[in-house]
């Protein structure tokens, strides 16, 4: 962990001497902290609080949720929050996720186990801090944002969703020769909305920055600064918001914080691209309802042809034009479609017109890596085939604009 090199101003509430030490230690003057503490509670300040916390970067407070008396008092002193103060909460180790969940929902920023070890804790701070800034890349001056959004799933478990969803964020934000802007390549941010077994961030080495998490446990809806400040760049140009590292449960994510998230996105990428959870959830109702198409990635096998069919049905409900594209993977194209293939596209009603050839050393190595094919193996057989999937997707959402014109 680099050391920043601008001055932190840290305060510690706590009625400990010991716990004041250890936090001290961990923040030393010689890396330009300055650490003040108070053995003050924050109903003992009282009005006096607003003066002593807002005027440090960072404020840690020894917390006990049950301390209903305490817990009112920092409510109380939240809803004055003006600044870009960073709360932590330190709790007991044993503290229950509702528990924690309490302090959360007072505007504590994060709330961390007292056997948080030091270098988990400086991560912890310098991540809050970081986000206090709004990514450059962010704000821009140039074309208003296409805004459009490309949801992919799968008709089984494995299919290659998240490979497809990564490979085709990464083509997308690569082209720069796009037809309404030749020398400026697209603004492309890839959403992994799997909560339980999103593994996007794997793909692009990427770890969880607990964005999506704080996304989830606000009680209100985010804002546009909140929103961006949980996005991740890549190095190829894109943005990424990592599913949570724990499982939590589907239902946790409301329709609103995802209608809002869209709305919000809408105005600074022209791609949206969403890897989609195999469950059938309230909140991919907003998505669906603004889609632009659907990637929907399958095989040519029986069971997964009636399962894509039924997918279409289903999220055509939602909204009744909704383009699909049939991404077949680990198949190579064939130069003459059998009869078995020439049914499935009846049955499908669309041509089998993406596919993916099975190529497991570049995927392995791929994923290994955490690098897009497209980026990783660009002169591959999967490489070459990955980014032509974008190429037409891309194409296909620009003749439409044109054509809105």
């Amino acid at each position: 962990m680099k050391t920043q090199s601008h001055s932190r101003s840290l305060l510690v509430v706590s009625a400990r001497e010991a716990f004041v030490e250890v936090i001290s230690e961990v923040f030393p003057a010689s890396e330009n902290h300055k650490v003040t503490s108070s053995s003050e509670t924050f109903a003992a300040m009282n009005g006096r609080a607003v003066n002593l916390v807002f005027n440090h970067d960072v404020v840690i407070i020894e917390a006990d949720p049950d301390d209903e008396t305490e817990v009112n008092a920092i409510k109380e002193l939240m809803s004055d929050r003006e600044s870009d103060t960073v709360f932590l909460a330190i709790t007991h180790s044993d503290v229950s996720i509702s528990k924690a969940r309490k302090l959360r929902d007072i505007g504590m920023d994060e709330v961390l186990p007292i056997s948080i070890d030091s270098e988990s804790l400086k991560a912890v701070v310098d991540e809050q801090l970081s986000r206090r800034q709004v990514p450059a890349q962010s704000v821009h001056d140039g074309p208003a944002a296409l805004g459009k959004i490309i949801p992919v799933t799968q008709a089984h478990g494995g299919a290659g969703a998240t490979t497809v969803a990564v490979n085709l964020a990464c083509a997308l934000a690569s082209d720069r020769s796009t037809f309404f802007r030749k020398a400026e390549s697209n603004r492309v941010v890839l959403l992994d909305f799997d909560l339980q077994f999103g593994n996007a961030n794997v793909l692009v080495d990427l770890e969880d920055n607990g964005g999506f998490l704080q996304l989830i446990g606000s009680a209100e809806e985010p804002d546009d600064h909140l929103l961006i400040s949980t996005l991740q760049r890549h190095a190829q140009g894109f943005d990424v918001l990592c599913a949570p590292t724990p499982i939590v449960p589907l239902h946790s994510l409301r329709a609103e914080i995802v209608e809002t998230m869209i709305a919000l996105l809408k105005r600074r990428y022209d791609y949206i691209v969403i890897d989609l959870p195999r469950a059938v959830v309230e909140w991919v109702e907003p998505i669906l309802k603004q889609a632009t198409q659907l990637v929907l990635v399958a095989d040519t096998s029986v069971p997964s042809i009636r399962q894509a069919r039924r997918l279409i049905d289903l999220y055509r409900e939602e909204n009744v034009g909704l383009p699909v594209e049939i991404v077949i993977n680990r198949d190579q194209k064939p130069l003459i479609k059998s009869e078995h293939m020439r049914e499935a596209e009846k049955v499908l009603e669309t041509r089998l017109l993406h596919w993916l050839p099975y190529n497991p050393k570049v995927a392995r190595s791929a994923v290994n890596l955490g690098r897009p094919v497209v980026e990783m193996k660009p002169r591959s057989d999967l490489g070459k085939a990955l980014a032509r999937v974008s190429a037409e997707i891309s194409a296909k959402e620009q003749v439409k604009r044109k054509n809105s014109r």
